[in-house]
Protein backbone atom coordinates (compact mmCIF):
# COMPACT_ATOMS: atom_id res chain seq x y z
CA UNK A 1 0.00 0.00 0.00
CA UNK A 2 1.11 3.23 -0.83
CA UNK A 3 1.30 5.84 1.87
CA UNK A 4 0.76 9.91 1.48
CA UNK A 5 4.32 11.00 2.63
CA UNK A 6 5.60 14.50 3.41
CA UNK A 7 9.13 13.66 2.59
CA UNK A 8 12.39 15.95 3.35
CA UNK A 9 15.42 14.63 1.66
CA UNK A 10 18.84 15.48 2.63
CA UNK A 11 21.05 16.08 -0.48
CA UNK A 12 24.75 15.51 0.94
CA UNK A 13 26.23 12.66 2.85
CA UNK A 14 25.96 13.81 6.31
CA UNK A 15 22.69 13.32 7.04
CA UNK A 16 22.23 12.16 10.51
CA UNK A 17 19.95 9.74 9.42
CA UNK A 18 15.71 9.66 8.34
CA UNK A 19 13.49 10.33 10.92
CA UNK A 20 10.04 8.60 10.21
CA UNK A 21 7.15 10.98 12.07
CA UNK A 22 4.03 8.65 13.17
CA UNK A 23 0.55 10.86 14.12
CA UNK A 24 -2.26 10.39 16.26
CA UNK A 25 -6.04 9.23 16.09
CA UNK A 26 -7.87 11.78 13.74
CA UNK A 27 -4.89 13.63 12.30
CA UNK A 28 -2.89 12.51 9.17
CA UNK A 29 1.26 13.49 8.24
CA UNK A 30 0.22 17.29 8.24
CA UNK A 31 0.22 17.55 12.18
CA UNK A 32 3.91 17.83 11.66
CA UNK A 33 4.61 20.12 8.28
CA UNK A 34 4.47 23.04 10.00
CA UNK A 35 6.74 22.50 12.32
CA UNK A 36 8.70 19.62 13.33
CA UNK A 37 9.25 18.34 9.30
CA UNK A 38 11.19 21.73 8.71
CA UNK A 39 12.88 22.11 11.99
CA UNK A 40 14.71 18.37 12.10
CA UNK A 41 14.93 18.61 8.12
CA UNK A 42 17.44 21.56 8.96
CA UNK A 43 19.33 19.84 11.91
CA UNK A 44 20.30 16.99 8.74
CA UNK A 45 17.69 14.47 9.33
CA UNK A 46 16.12 13.36 6.45
CA UNK A 47 12.40 13.41 7.71
CA UNK A 48 9.24 11.26 6.69
CA UNK A 49 5.79 11.91 7.92
CA UNK A 50 3.96 9.01 7.01
CA UNK A 51 -0.33 9.56 7.02
CA UNK A 52 -1.39 5.86 8.04
CA UNK A 53 -3.50 4.08 6.00
CA UNK A 54 -7.11 5.74 6.02
CA UNK A 55 -5.49 8.79 7.14
CA UNK A 56 -5.22 12.43 5.17
CA UNK A 57 -4.14 10.44 1.55
CA UNK A 58 -3.41 7.39 2.29
CA UNK A 59 -5.72 4.96 0.46
CA UNK A 60 -7.82 1.79 2.48
CA UNK A 61 -8.72 -1.09 1.51
CA UNK A 62 -11.16 -1.08 4.31
CA UNK A 63 -13.85 1.35 6.38
CA UNK A 64 -11.63 3.55 8.34
CA UNK A 65 -13.85 2.32 11.88
CA UNK A 66 -13.13 -1.19 11.40
CA UNK A 67 -9.13 -0.67 10.28
CA UNK A 68 -6.52 -2.45 13.68
CA UNK A 69 -4.23 -1.28 15.22
CA UNK A 70 -2.48 -3.89 13.49
CA UNK A 71 -2.89 -2.54 9.99
CA UNK A 72 -1.33 0.14 11.64
CA UNK A 73 1.81 -1.45 12.62
CA UNK A 74 1.75 -3.04 9.28
CA UNK A 75 2.28 0.17 7.69
CA UNK A 76 5.00 1.49 10.27
CA UNK A 77 7.18 -1.95 9.25
CA UNK A 78 7.02 -1.85 5.74
CA UNK A 79 7.41 1.80 5.27
CA UNK A 80 11.09 1.57 7.41
CA UNK A 81 11.97 -1.52 5.71
CA UNK A 82 12.01 0.64 2.23
CA UNK A 83 14.77 2.82 4.17
CA UNK A 84 18.52 2.55 4.56
CA UNK A 85 19.45 3.54 8.06
CA UNK A 86 19.89 4.81 10.66
CA UNK A 87 16.27 5.37 11.32
CA UNK A 88 14.42 6.98 14.34
CA UNK A 89 10.76 6.75 14.63
CA UNK A 90 8.44 9.50 16.75
CA UNK A 91 5.10 8.49 17.47
CA UNK A 92 2.09 10.48 18.78
CA UNK A 93 -0.66 9.41 20.79
CA UNK A 94 -2.31 6.28 18.78
CA UNK A 95 1.39 6.79 16.66
CA UNK A 96 3.33 6.18 19.89
CA UNK A 97 0.76 3.18 20.70
CA UNK A 98 1.84 1.96 17.29
CA UNK A 99 5.54 1.86 18.08
CA UNK A 100 4.51 -0.04 21.40
CA UNK A 101 3.42 -2.87 19.40
CA UNK A 102 5.90 -2.53 16.59
CA UNK A 103 8.81 -2.23 18.66
CA UNK A 104 9.96 -5.99 19.11
CA UNK A 105 9.89 -6.28 14.52
CA UNK A 106 11.87 -3.33 14.11
CA UNK A 107 14.48 -3.86 11.98
CA UNK A 108 17.83 -3.21 13.44
CA UNK A 109 18.63 -0.03 11.69
CA UNK A 110 16.01 1.90 14.18
CA UNK A 111 18.45 2.98 16.47
CA UNK A 112 15.78 5.07 18.89
CA UNK A 113 12.09 5.73 19.12
CA UNK A 114 10.21 8.65 21.03
CA UNK A 115 6.69 8.64 22.32
CA UNK A 116 4.63 11.71 22.47
CA UNK A 117 1.53 11.85 24.68
CA UNK A 118 1.40 8.21 23.68
CA UNK A 119 -1.86 5.85 24.78
CA UNK A 120 -0.28 3.73 27.42
CA UNK A 121 0.57 -0.21 27.17
CA UNK A 122 -1.85 -0.42 30.10
CA UNK A 123 -5.20 1.57 28.30
CA UNK A 124 -7.19 4.19 28.21
CA UNK A 125 -9.95 3.47 30.81
CA UNK A 126 -9.37 6.65 32.47
CA UNK A 127 -10.37 8.37 29.29
CA UNK A 128 -13.34 6.54 28.85
CA UNK A 129 -14.61 7.59 32.60
CA UNK A 130 -13.76 10.79 31.86
CA UNK A 131 -15.53 11.46 28.92
CA UNK A 132 -18.31 10.26 30.49
CA UNK A 133 -18.20 12.38 33.60
CA UNK A 134 -17.53 15.65 30.80
CA UNK A 135 -19.26 15.02 27.83
CA UNK A 136 -22.08 12.11 28.66
CA UNK A 137 -24.26 12.96 26.13
CA UNK A 138 -21.55 13.41 23.08
CA UNK A 139 -20.02 10.13 24.46
CA UNK A 140 -23.57 8.10 23.86
CA UNK A 141 -23.90 9.66 20.85
CA UNK A 142 -20.18 8.67 20.17
CA UNK A 143 -20.79 4.87 20.72
CA UNK A 144 -24.02 5.00 19.04
CA UNK A 145 -22.25 6.19 15.43
CA UNK A 146 -18.91 4.75 16.41
CA UNK A 147 -17.49 8.10 15.29
CA UNK A 148 -15.24 10.39 17.55
CA UNK A 149 -16.46 13.21 15.15
CA UNK A 150 -18.86 14.23 17.26
CA UNK A 151 -16.27 15.55 19.86
CA UNK A 152 -13.41 16.30 17.28
CA UNK A 153 -15.37 18.43 14.88
CA UNK A 154 -16.37 21.09 17.77
CA UNK A 155 -13.71 23.84 18.18
CA UNK A 156 -14.60 24.24 22.29
CA UNK A 157 -14.64 20.25 23.05
CA UNK A 158 -11.21 19.89 20.39
CA UNK A 159 -9.43 22.64 21.97
CA UNK A 160 -10.60 21.29 25.90
CA UNK A 161 -9.26 17.47 24.76
CA UNK A 162 -6.31 18.17 22.85
CA UNK A 163 -5.15 22.25 23.27
CA UNK A 164 -4.23 24.34 26.15
CA UNK A 165 -6.99 26.68 26.68
CA UNK A 166 -4.81 29.60 24.83
CA UNK A 167 -5.17 27.69 21.30
CA UNK A 168 -5.94 30.67 19.14
CA UNK A 169 -9.38 30.43 17.28
CA UNK A 170 -7.03 31.79 14.16
CA UNK A 171 -4.98 28.08 14.55
CA UNK A 172 -8.15 26.32 15.45
CA UNK A 173 -9.80 27.26 11.88
CA UNK A 174 -7.09 25.85 10.04
CA UNK A 175 -6.86 22.31 12.03
CA UNK A 176 -10.14 21.53 12.49
CA UNK A 177 -11.14 21.30 8.96
CA UNK A 178 -8.60 18.46 8.59
CA UNK A 179 -9.69 16.51 11.66
CA UNK A 180 -11.16 13.26 10.56
CA UNK A 181 -12.86 9.84 11.59
CA UNK A 182 -10.86 7.38 13.15
CA UNK A 183 -11.10 3.90 13.64
CA UNK A 184 -13.45 2.84 16.33
CA UNK A 185 -11.72 -0.64 16.22
CA UNK A 186 -8.01 0.70 17.06
CA UNK A 187 -9.67 3.39 19.88
CA UNK A 188 -11.33 -0.14 21.86
CA UNK A 189 -7.99 -1.74 21.24
CA UNK A 190 -6.25 1.39 23.28
CA UNK A 191 -8.41 1.19 25.85
CA UNK A 192 -8.50 -2.67 26.41
CA UNK A 193 -8.65 -5.23 23.59
CA UNK A 194 -5.15 -5.13 21.68
CA UNK A 195 -2.49 -3.81 24.53
CA UNK A 196 0.75 -3.93 23.62
CA UNK A 197 2.79 -7.20 25.09
CA UNK A 198 5.91 -5.40 24.98
CA UNK A 199 7.61 -6.17 28.51
CA UNK A 200 10.52 -3.48 28.09
CA UNK A 201 12.17 -1.39 25.66
CA UNK A 202 14.61 -2.66 23.19
CA UNK A 203 16.07 0.01 21.74
CA UNK A 204 16.79 3.60 23.55
CA UNK A 205 13.10 5.30 23.98
CA UNK A 206 12.24 8.73 25.17
CA UNK A 207 8.87 9.37 26.52
CA UNK A 208 7.17 12.70 27.23
CA UNK A 209 4.01 13.79 28.17
CA UNK A 210 2.49 16.94 28.72
CA UNK A 211 1.32 18.14 32.26
CA UNK A 212 -2.21 19.25 30.91
CA UNK A 213 -3.05 16.05 28.76
CA UNK A 214 -6.58 15.43 28.77
CA UNK A 215 -6.76 12.57 26.82
CA UNK A 216 -3.47 10.96 28.10
CA UNK A 217 -2.94 12.33 31.49
CA UNK A 218 0.91 12.78 33.10
CA UNK A 219 -0.48 9.83 35.78
CA UNK A 220 -0.79 7.41 32.61
CA UNK A 221 2.75 8.35 31.18
CA UNK A 222 4.59 7.97 34.42
CA UNK A 223 2.58 4.45 34.50
CA UNK A 224 4.22 3.68 31.64
CA UNK A 225 7.04 5.07 31.80
CA UNK A 226 7.05 3.30 34.95
CA UNK A 227 6.89 -0.01 33.65
CA UNK A 228 9.37 0.38 30.94
CA UNK A 229 11.84 1.48 33.78
CA UNK A 230 12.47 4.80 31.98
CA UNK A 231 12.14 8.43 33.50
CA UNK A 232 9.72 10.43 31.37
CA UNK A 233 9.78 14.04 30.11
CA UNK A 234 6.67 16.30 31.09
CA UNK A 235 6.43 19.19 29.53
CA UNK A 236 5.38 21.68 32.09
CA UNK A 237 2.03 23.75 31.45
CA UNK A 238 1.55 21.67 27.76
CA UNK A 239 -1.13 19.87 26.36
CA UNK A 240 -1.94 16.84 24.04
CA UNK A 241 -0.96 18.03 20.68
CA UNK A 242 1.88 20.26 21.61
CA UNK A 243 3.69 19.92 18.16
CA UNK A 244 1.39 22.49 17.11
CA UNK A 245 0.84 24.90 20.28
CA UNK A 246 3.45 27.72 21.20
CA UNK A 247 6.87 26.53 23.17
CA UNK A 248 6.77 23.50 20.77
CA UNK A 249 10.59 24.41 20.05
CA UNK A 250 11.83 23.05 23.30
CA UNK A 251 9.98 19.60 22.80
CA UNK A 252 11.53 19.40 19.53
CA UNK A 253 15.39 20.44 20.87
CA UNK A 254 14.91 17.60 24.05
CA UNK A 255 14.09 15.23 21.19
CA UNK A 256 17.03 15.92 19.35
CA UNK A 257 19.18 15.87 22.32
CA UNK A 258 18.17 12.60 22.86
CA UNK A 259 18.26 11.31 19.56
CA UNK A 260 22.03 12.63 19.50
CA UNK A 261 22.75 10.64 22.40
CA UNK A 262 20.96 7.64 22.29
CA UNK A 263 21.15 6.80 18.25
CA UNK A 264 24.22 4.98 17.94
CA UNK A 265 23.11 1.57 18.74
CA UNK A 266 24.85 -1.16 16.06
Amino acid sequence: MRLQVIHRPQHNAATKGHLVLIHGACMGAWVWEDNFVPFFHQLGYEVHAISLRGHAGSPNEKPIKWTSIMDYKTDLLQYVSTLEGPIFVIGHSMGGFTIQHAMNELPSTVKAAVLLCSAPRHGLFGLVMKLILHYPIGFLISLLQMSWLPIMKHPDKLRRVIFREDFSSDKMATVLPKMQEESFLAFLQMVFLKLPRLKRVVIPTLIVGAEKDYLVSERDTRRMAAYYDLQPCIIEGASHCFMLETGWEKVAEKINAFLAEHGTRH
